[in-house]
């Protein structure tokens, strides 16, 4: 009977399935000719994150969200016009990263790889393996890139599992290796092991690296040493999620979507199937954790979505029915370092969020599994919520520039401003990749990022059901404008991803694979559908002019708000010329016969740390930029 209904959901949800697969106008996207740079600009200054010499810049995605606070943004362009390049290491599952340094190498940890590997590093040029660590590997979730003060101008990897933690060099040189004094954890329900690590995260005030896993449990560990900084773990007050059967998928197709995941990326010993673990975790399944955390680099308050404690949804029974935000703090006594709650603000069911913050750490952002996204102090009192009317996808993306938030569902992405004590909203995606013909929609996929030039988007098409899954057929990158929400750039890509949309330092996207609503498509469409794959894919940039371009310009409107701001918000006009520097190092990559224009010129004014220095700067970037703004459009004119 459940079969019966579900597929009779899907059939109502797109009338001719199979009719919109086989036919090849319906499954191949529009080319965007106009690349055009947006006339988006900074409303107002910017958000500051304190600095620190370990933290470094936000230049490119060095945790699973971009940044320690889980900003989802980074300060390099990305290129409107991408291809792909390559896909290596396809029988690997990656629910997390792939991590990136600043010479552009990748590090990823697999969950329950073939081989026995806790994690790897590519070469981000050409995909090539640079080295692995052997180990059991349940998965260490995104590796974690500091800088290394010791070392100025170098970076160390870290990455935590469930029993262990590593500190490596980018050449692959162990720093430490130690033992986190964690015993494998079995579910008492569910018999399952919940040791899945979602990523190490930093604490300045402590100069520790912090892990919290899937089951609770919290650990600390000095940055240089390793070495175990708690007396003993800390575990969160909340209790195993309530499993819901509200939406829950037949098990003919939980067995048919774990056959068809196992072909393409093998077994996963410890709890079966890929697909229905994943299903498991969404609708309960006894965890407490299920995202990853944030930091705020200003206070060193630790962040943790979970669930609510047991009776919080007035029923004794061992288990949470609603969700909650714990802020946590380090407190010493009688010497030693602690944990403890300093905040909690709970919400109604769970969330799909994990708490990110601005830049200065004064707001915290997530979202309820009504369509809410609720925005938090510090404390974790509630300042304003606002529905969007379906249910939010994924983590919140902060911008640190006007105030501006971007919230990802399956039908779109949506522009929120931030206006202190209220939400305003702005514009919903034009997703136009694909004809909507047949019960075909374009749908979203992920969670967007914020870059220099844009918003960065993974997207495709697909069946929206009436229970509100989506059974993807195809996916791609993309890039948004800013101001307005429209696509400028769309590739059709290879496979999709439960991580984040990752774009690299050269503007390109580096993409984990984890298939698993492909998954869902790939058992009920068969070879219909194209066949699933781990590993990582690389979409390079193809027209680096217009890269170069979108670069420039973007320097150019950050050195005109420095101006403005230099006197009445100093800190937020020596940020905006931190991300012109970064800027311009991105451009000076570029190779110089598809560059827009040479950085040495501005150099000596990027330097200057005076008002006139920065308004001259402005300029000269202004007239840099309506140069090759002026020659973008008369390309575009000329096809």
């Amino acid at each position: 009977m459940a079969r019966k209904l579900l597929m009779s959901g899907v059939a109502v949800a797109g009338i001719g399935v199979c009719s919109v697969l086989l036919n090849h106008y319906l499954t191949t996207p529009r080319t965007y000719d106009d690349t055009s740079l947006s006339e988006w600009r900074p409303d107002g200054p910017r958000y500051v994150a304190p600095e620190n010499p370990v933290l470094g810049v936000n230049d490119t995605f060095r945790s699973l969200h971009g940044s320690t606070r889980n900003s989802d943004e980074v300060l390099t362009a990305v290129a409107p016009e991408v291809e792909l390049d390559w896909v290596v290491e396809q029988d690997m599952f990656i629910t997390e990263g792939p991590s990136i340094d600043r010479e552009g190498n990748l590090y990823f940890s697999p969950v329950t790889p073939k081989e026995h590997v806790v994690l790897v590093s590519l070469d981000g040029k050409t995909g090539e393996r640079r080295w692995t660590i052997e180990g059991y590997s349940q998965g260490g979730g995104a590796p974690l890139v500091l800088d290394d003060p010791d070392r100025p101008g170098e970076q160390i990897i870290y990455l935590t599992l469930y029993e262990r933690a590593l500190a490596v060099r980018p050449d692959g040189e162990i720093i430490w290796d130690v033992q986190t004094g964690l015993k494998k954890y079995i579910d008492p329900v569910q018999g399952l092991e919940n040791s899945h690590n979602f990523g190490a995260n930093y604490l300045p005030q402590a100069d520790a690296i912090v892990s919290v896993v899937m089951d609770g449990t919290m650990i600390m560990l000095d940055r240089k040493t390793g070495r175990l900084l708690l007396p003993e773990p800390f575990i969160i007050p909340g209790a195993p999620a309530k499993p819901s059967n509200a939406t829950r998928i037949p098990q003919w197709l939980l067995d048919r979507a774990d056959a068809v995941a196992r072909e393409a990326v093998g077994e996963d010993p410890t709890h079966g199937g890929r697909f229905s673990r994943v299903m498991d975790i969404l609708f309960g399944g006894g965890v407490k954790v299920a995202n990853y955390f944030s930091i705020d680099p200003a206070t060193g308050r630790i962040f943790v979505a979970a669930t609510a404690e047991d009776e919080d949804d007035g029923v004794k029974d061992g288990l949470a029915a609603n969700g909650a935000i714990y802020g946590i703090d380090v407190v010493r006594r009688e010497g030693k370092l602690q944990l403890a709650v300093a905040a909690k603000a709970m919400f109604e069911g769970g969330t799909g969020s994990t708490p990110a913050l601005t830049a200065d750490g004064k707001r915290i952002y997530t979202s309820d599994e009504h369509g809410h996204v609720i925005a938090y102090d510090r404390d974790l009192n509630e300042l304003w919520r606002h529905n969007v009317g379906e249910q939010v996808l994924a983590s919140i993306t902060v911008a640190s520039e006007g105030n501006e938030l971007y919230v990802a569902t399956l039908k779109t992405l949506y522009k929120l401003f931030d206006r202190g004590d209220r939400a305003e909203g702005g514009w919903s995606a034009s997703l136009d990749m694909y004809p909507e013909l047949m019960g075909a929609k374009n749908i979203n996929l992920l969670t967007a990022t914020v870059t220099a030039n844009g918003i960065a988007m993974m997207a495709g098409n697909g069946i929206l059901t009436k229970s509100g899954k989506a059974i993807p057929l195809t996916v791609g990158v993309g890039l948004l404008d800013r101001e307005t929400g429209k696509v400028i750039g769309y590739t059709q890509g290879l496979e999709e991803s439960v991580a984040t949309t990752i774009t690299g330092p050269d503007g390109g996207f580096y993409i984990g694979h984890s298939p698993v609503r492909r998954a869902l498509s790939k058992s009920l469409m068969g070879p219909l559908v194209n066949d699933l794959t781990g590993g990582i894919a690389r979409y390079k940039p193809v027209n680096r002019q217009s890269l170069s371009h979108h670069i420039l310009c973007s320097a150019s409107i950050r050195a005109e708000n420095a101006s403005t701001y230099f006197n009445s918000y100093p800190a937020s006009a020596l940020e905006d010329l931190s991300h012109v520097r970064v800027l311009l190092r991105q451009l000076n990559e570029i190779p110089s016969n598809d560059r827009a224009s040479s950085i040495g010129d501005f150099d000596e004014l990027l330097n200057s740390a005076d008002r006139g220095g920065a308004k001259q700067l402005a300029i000269e970037l202004s007239n840099a930029c309506e140069f090759v703004r002026a020659d973008s459009e008369h390309q575009l004119a000329s096809k």
